[in-house]
């Protein structure tokens, strides 16, 4: 009997780890990329998360089931972001900065910056990690995006600020009494975003990665 209990616990743990997806990263079950905690985007052939953000519907998680949203808050992705776990000595703080994590495992106030090109990753020992095409933070992009929009105030494309390579961009949008925005690709005839243009371009600018 307490044999089958453990392989049950054990199993359970597999289940959990298995339907929580990575930030930004693209589920092979499901073909999408949970972006927050309740929000996804679908994948390109390449894995890479493009176009709209959807939320998942009457406060479901977004997960890495292929149903892709769980009413079972412990299946939720995108939920390493602010968080010290007592076995990694930092915590992600946003997509490129970090924070070292207390003995009572609280973050501390002063914050650490990623290189430019790299994103915070909580699951790994160091905090800083090559980006893939602007993807693979432990926190969520749209909290990024959603303040850049509100400063700019303004309909409009604009660079994204996470990603130093320039294949993509934040379209920026009124929703409601608030500013949101998206976060587009651009296409491969045209993988460059020149900011000073606010156009996609096929000739890289001096100033991307």
């Amino acid at each position: 009997m307490q044999c089958h209990l453990l392989l049950l616990v054990f199993s359970l743990g597999i289940l959990v780890k298995y339907s929580q997806a990575d930030c930004n990263i693209c589920s092979s079950e499901s073909n999408v990329a949970c972006v927050s905690e309740n929000q996804y985007q679908n994948c390109t052939a390449n894995a890479i998360p493009t176009g709209t953000v959807y939320t998942c519907p009457n406060n479901t998680y977004c997960s890495a089931m292929p149903e892709k949203c769980t009413a079972n808050e412990a299946f939720a992705s995108c939920n390493d972001c602010k968080k010290c776990d007592g076995v990694v000595p930092f915590a992600c703080t946003s997509p490129t900065t970090f924070a070292l994590c207390n003995a009572v495992n609280e973050i501390t106030s002063y914050e650490f910056s990623c290189l430019t090109g790299e994103v915070c990753l909580s699951q790994i020992g160091n905090p800083c990690v090559a980006s893939v095409n602007g993807t693979g933070a432990s926190c969520s992009y749209y909290a990024v995006v959603d303040d850049l929009c509100t400063q700019k105030a303004s309909t409009g494309r604009y660079p994204h600020p996470n990603d130093s390579s320039c294949l993509k961009y934040v379209y920026c949008f009124r929703k409601g009494s608030s500013w949101s925005g998206n976060i587009w690709q651009c296409p491969s005839s045209k993988p460059y975003f020149n900011a000073t243009t606010s156009s996609c371009v096929a000739t890289k600018p001096a100033t991307c990665a």
